[in-house]
């Protein structure tokens, strides 16, 4: 068993499935961020405007949040079959890429709608594939690790958004046309083949190296099967619902500040810094300019890489215990991070929001592996899919709405001048104070429930170990052999 353990604290002894998950996380990510930074443009190259992009951007977080909760049931249903349920997901979301790279072809009047289906189903896509990597995750590592192992997942996912836009800088200098269907490709269309080639890298490498039916998964905190089929089942105490509402509300923190540096970022950069693609990219010549924001994204994603590092190999296995310490520093850097880019006196120097966005994409990065960690451990024994797709669900919402209030907030102030940035932005010179300070108000109030509920989380987590039954196989774990036998369930 002690071998076991040191797979999950050892990097080098990672187990196979595992390693499948990093790459699924870090691929899926980066070509969801490498689409990212073009949306705008590609929308507004077919003529739409800021208010349906709101509502794409939303469409993908629509699709997680969704795809997080039939998944998650699904796959409670399914034990016997996460790979199925991988490849299906997968297979959706490459025809989405495939679609969205060739919504031109549909013209103005229905491209814009072909290109928000398709951010839809790509989001289904990556909120199913990740509610049934991280309940695998919850059933099969012991607790001890989960914040190591968590933390690694979460840094995939964090670095593949933040190293994506990497890839998609020297797209902007591409522009031919596809013989036969008079298709333009430039840097607008270009990241989603790009996504495509990340599907099919996910669907082959799961489909060639991820086995779960492989032995040596059951976790080393679980003994095995007896003969005695009529012992009963000890899974512990129910979940502690203040303690779900607590992960659920870090949760929440941790995608609104994602959502923020995502999808607001380049709205901030285009009409503030004068940074971003040219409004029409066949009739404009490249600068360097129009990568900075590619440029900017990448740099935060080193800083996110760094962070990975020392979760990875030192600091994840001092959390274990203290997670919800870790959430208040995470929260904490996220206010300071707002404040820094408020425009106090009616000003940001880009100097200034360069700072904010590296300190954020830093330390933030600490936040989303402790709080999936600390929801694991609550849920416990207990079927942990449909919780872990309530998370995801609930990561969904500030992606949701973020994007349709965000471009509300930085509009709604009065500008004191207008901007003139040739063939990226012409217009008012927007505020940043309601943008940035509203989210100060939401990561503060935050604060004070997680110091509250620590104590009752410990509480329960404590009782849960008294709980624990050496002879006792969790509900989570029954195999298809498992379920064919009686079984009394004590809950």
């Amino acid at each position: 068993m002690a071998a076991q353990a040191e797979d999950f604290a050892s990097l080098r002894n990672t187990p196979a499935w595992l390693l499948v998950f990093f790459n699924n996380l870090f691929c899926g990510c980066a070509g969801f961020s490498i689409v990212l930074p073009t949306l705008w443009p590609y929308l507004r190259q077919m003529h739409s405007n800021t208010f349906f992009l709101a509502f794409v951007v939303a469409a993908y977080s629509v699709g997680e949040g969704l795809g997080g909760l039939v998944v998650g049931r699904l796959y409670t249903r399914h034990l016997a079959h996460p790979k199925a349920l991988l490849l299906g997901n997968m297979v959706i979301g490459f025809g989405a890429a495939l679609v969205f790279s060739l919504a031109p072809l549909f013209g103005d009047r229905y491209g814009p709608i072909v290109v928000l289906v398709c951010r839809f189903l790509s989001g289904f896509d990556n909120g199913g594939r990740q509610t049934i990597e991280q309940t695998f995750v919850g059933q099969f590592v012991p607790k001890q690790h989960l914040t190591t192992v968590g933390s690694r997942l979460g840094s995939c996912a964090v670095t593949g958004i933040m190293l994506g836009p990497a890839f998609g800088a020297p797209l902007q200098a591409i522009r031919f046309t596809v013989p036969g269907l008079g298709l333009f490709i430039d840097g607008n269309n270009a990241p989603g083949l790009v996504l495509c080639v990340a599907c099919l890298i996910n669907i082959f490498i799961t489909a060639k190296y991820f086995n779960p039916h492989a032995s040596g998964h059951v976790p080393s905190h679980h003994a095995d099967l007896t003969s005695d089929t009529t012992t009963p089942i000890n899974l512990g105490p129910k979940p502690l619902p203040l303690g779900v509402f607590t992960c659920y509300a870090a949760f929440f923190a941790v995608n609104l500040f994602m959502a923020s540096v995502e999808t607001i970022t380049p709205v901030v950069c285009q009409r503030l810094l004068g940074w971003g693609p040219c409004e029409d990219s066949s009739t404009c010549a490249y600068e360097p300019s129009q990568t900075y924001v590619n440029v900017l994204m990448t740099t935060g994603g080193l800083m996110s890489l760094l962070m990975s590092l020392i979760m990875a190999f030192w600091l994840g296995a001092k959390v274990f215990g203290s997670e919800e310490l870790v959430i208040c520093v995470s929260l904490l850097v996220y206010v300071a991070s707002n404040l820094m880019n408020m425009d106090w006196f009616g000003t940001l120097p880009a100097w200034r929001f360069v700072a904010s966005y590296l300190l954020s994409t830093f330390l933030g990065g600490m936040m989303r592996g402790p709080s999936v960690a600390l929801l694991s451990q609550i849920v416990g024994d207990h079927p942990q899919g449909p919780y872990m797709g309530t998370l995801f669900a609930v990561g969904a919402l500030p992606r949701i709405v973020g994007p349709l209030i965000f471009v509300q907030l930085l509009d709604w102030p009065a500008p004191l001048s207008d901007a003139d940035f040739p063939n990226v932005y012409d217009g008012p010179l927007p505020r940043t104070w309601l943008l940035y300070g509203s989210q100060v108000v939401i990561f503060a109030a935050i604060l004070p429930l997680l110091l509250a509920t620590r104590g009752p989380i410990r509480a329960h987590l404590a009782q849960a170990r008294e709980h624990s039954s050496p002879g006792a196989v969790p509900n989570a774990l029954r195999t298809p052999l498992l379920d064919h036998q009686d079984v009394v369930v004590v809950v």
